[in-house]
């Protein structure tokens, strides 16, 4: 008898196991398709304000078929009358099951004749100083003006903490700077939301129109970071 109570109850427990089950994947289908994109140009782009941007938009592929029709576009980005500052255009699709799928493009609009504005790449000359010198290098840098001559910059440090260290985009010392019309660099604002602090100070700020060549040294924790930076 307890034999059979045992093998009643663990029938019961797999019936209701198979019903809740059921219940959760109710309204999905066998096999889950996703969207294969590719964006139609360059991921990164920077363009002027005011000037009437075409966007070059994307492609996408889902379970053999060309469903390029169904990408929806969302954006902050005026194509018309396009306003300085940073953007993403952001191809999604949603497939049968109700999983999104994206793809994205980056914008920089820059003031006219604005050079400072754009996508650039650390150099491996940057170091880090803490009493003992470490070069580090190649990692993306994004700089966006207002066209007042107020910059905001992605990563003072240069990417040490977000790239270098795989800490992410909460240890990335986001900044405002000022450049001056001689391309002197002043520092005007700083924070790294991880740890809730911000430099100490920058010294030796210049940016060069004819390389596109940023530079700076910030103090942080003590610490000093020599930026060099060229532009994509």
């Amino acid at each position: 008898m307890k034999k059979y109570i045992s093998a009643l109850l663990g029938a019961c427990m797999m019936m209701a196991f198979a019903t809740s089950c059921s219940k959760d994947t109710e309204g999905l289908t066998g096999i889950t398709y996703y969207p294969v994109f590719e964006l139609q140009g360059n991921d990164n782009i920077v363009i002027t304000a005011g000037v009437p941007y075409s966007d070059a938009g994307a492609t996408a592929v889902m379970e053999g078929k060309d469903v390029t029709d169904q990408i929806k576009i969302s954006t902050r980005l005026d194509f018309t009358d396009p306003k300085p500052g940073y953007y993403t255009i952001d191809y999604l699709i949603i497939n049968a099951d109700g999983i999104p799928g994206s793809i994205s493009r980056s914008v920089v609009v820059s003031a006219p004749g604005d050079k400072a504005s754009g996508f650039y790449t650390v150099m491996p000359d940057s170091f880090r100083n803490t009493g003992s010198i470490t070069y580090f290098g190649g990692f993306p840098l994004v700089v966006y003006g207002d066209g007042s001559g107020v910059y905001h910059v992605s990563d003072l440090l240069g990417g040490w903490y977000q790239y270098r260290a795989g800490y992410g985009v909460k240890y990335a010392l986001t900044g405002q700077i000022s450049i001056d019309a001689d391309g002197n660099i002043s520092l005007i604002s700083s924070f790294l939301e991880g740890w809730g602090d911000s430099a100490d100070e920058m010294a030796n700020g210049s940016f060069d129109a004819e390389t596109g060549t940023l530079k700076w040294e910030v103090t942080y924790a003590g610490m000093l970071f020599s930026v060099v930076a060229a532009r994509d």
